[in-house]
């Protein structure tokens, strides 16, 4: 009977809290987070709701396919649903990078306002201890690079006009050091070689020693922007721009050299016959041509084929504008540039060749949601649906259009990230 009475009396007073409480926001009833279930995976994805009135459910394929919810990890060892969880990237071989709108450890209180930080919150997640750590600060991970002392480089999220660098070799005392800046509200574009000397806002240089920065016309004369890539070995950086006045112009690539002080050196020049004066920072796009190892340099229109080894820089006749304006939905892969055209075709550049080809997928039954590349493969990487199975799948695409699915779930995927 004392039984039976206890658990009417725990009953009646649920009853009563639940009723009292039901508008206020709620403390979380678990420890604090300290982790994500993040080991021996190889995807995450979003898994899109069914309805209006539900949220999306994140979940991961580990490597041996197993198909199960992404959660996180608290401090009695428990996994916690994820509610709040924006953004999540693949920085590199140690580390996932994901965004939140509020602290994952944001403890409400009834009255007070909802604590929220401009542009978010972004942790670090260790891939094989599974540890997270708040880098105290809202960061935009989809450009970021790593150097050889594996540093993080990585814009912030609020205007993108901020460069952080992120020393990771202390994991208990990360240090976010903000490494330069623009004066734009606008994403900051920047490259980065081993060192850590940085090419950034189309004009800015900043070595990787001290704090002085350089400008763009330092290096190459009669010129304002420009735009800059890494060697293969990411170790050398170069900067490539318009040069001249007039009815006089050249387009130049130099090569950086850091000692004691920081040098550059001529590499090629081009003559440039019926050039108009560059109008936007941006106007110069390089992007490389792994397959033949040389940089393709579009400017204004024209394609200019840079090959190291010779330091020789030739304008090729293939019309790539397509392929390097960011408006267009382009994918680079170590073997060719697609261009998507429409949901079923992509246009194809052979990089061996620069040869064109459509390659038309409306006959393999798949509706594809997100297109996406991995660096040094030859393959086109999809997630999508399958109408033959009903099944949402993922998988590859080569050259010749032909299409391997490699995993399959009854879960709709909206978005994908795939794990190094």
């Amino acid at each position: 009977m004392k039984l039976k009475y206890l658990l009417a009396a725990c009953t009646a007073f649920f009853l009563v809290s639940c009723s009292n409480d039901d508008e206020l926001p709620q403390p979380p009833q678990h420890g604090d987070i300290v982790g994500l279930n993040i080991k021996n995976a190889k995807y995450v994805y979003a898994s899109g709701a069914n309805t209006r009135s539900s949220s999306a459910q994140y979940r991961q394929i580990k490597k041996d396919g197993r198909d199960m919810e992404l959660s996180w990890i608290d401090s009695n060892g428990d996994t916690v649903r994820i509610n709040d969880l924006s953004k999540i990237w693949d920085i590199n071989k140690k580390y996932l990078m994901i965004n939140t709108a509020l602290d994952i450890n944001y403890r409400p209180v009834p009255g007070d306002p909802i604590e929220q930080r401009v542009g978010g919150y972004s942790y670090l997640i260790d891939k094989k201890t599974e540890a997270i750590y708040d880098l105290g600060i809202g960061l935009d991970g989809e450009n970021a690079i790593t150097d050889n002392k594996e540093n993080i480089y990585v814009t912030d999220n609020s205007t993108g006009s901020f460069l952080f660098k992120i020393h990771t070799q202390d994991v208990s005392n990360l240090k976010l050091e903000l490494y330069a800046q623009t004066q734009i509200r606008d994403k900051i574009h920047f490259v980065i070689n081993n060192k850590g000397t940085c090419f950034y806002g189309y004009r800015y240089i900043r070595p990787s020693y001290g704090t002085q920065q350089f400008i763009i016309s330092n290096f190459i004369p009669q010129t304002e922007y420009g735009n800059a890539f890494v060697s293969h070995d990411n170790e050398d950086l170069y900067l490539t721009a318009v040069s001249g006045e007039y009815d006089s112009y050249k387009l130049v690539v130099s090569k950086l050299n850091e000692k004691q002080e920081l040098q550059s050196q001529i590499m090629a020049e081009a003559e440039l016959l019926d050039y108009w004066r560059i109008s936007q920072p941006n106007d110069i796009q390089v992007k490389w041509n792994e397959r033949r190892a040389t940089m393709l340099i579009n400017v204004y229109g024209r394609t200019y084929e840079y090959i190291l080894a010779t330091r020789t820089l030739t304008e090729i006749s293939v019309n790539l504008n397509g392929f390097f304006n960011t408006d267009y939905s382009t994918y680079l892969t170590a073997n060719a540039l697609y261009a998507r055209k429409s949901v079923d075709k992509l246009d194809i550049i052979a990089l061996e060749n620069y040869s064109i080809k459509e390659l038309d997928l409306s006959s393999k039954g798949i509706d594809f949601r997100s297109i996406y590349t991995m660096e040094g493969s030859d393959l086109l990487y999809f997630a999508g649906f399958q109408y033959s199975t009903s099944q949402s799948v993922i998988g590859t695409i080569d050259i010749d259009g032909n299409v391997e699915i490699t995993e399959s779930t009854p879960n709709p995927i909206t978005n994908i990230v795939q794990i190094n």
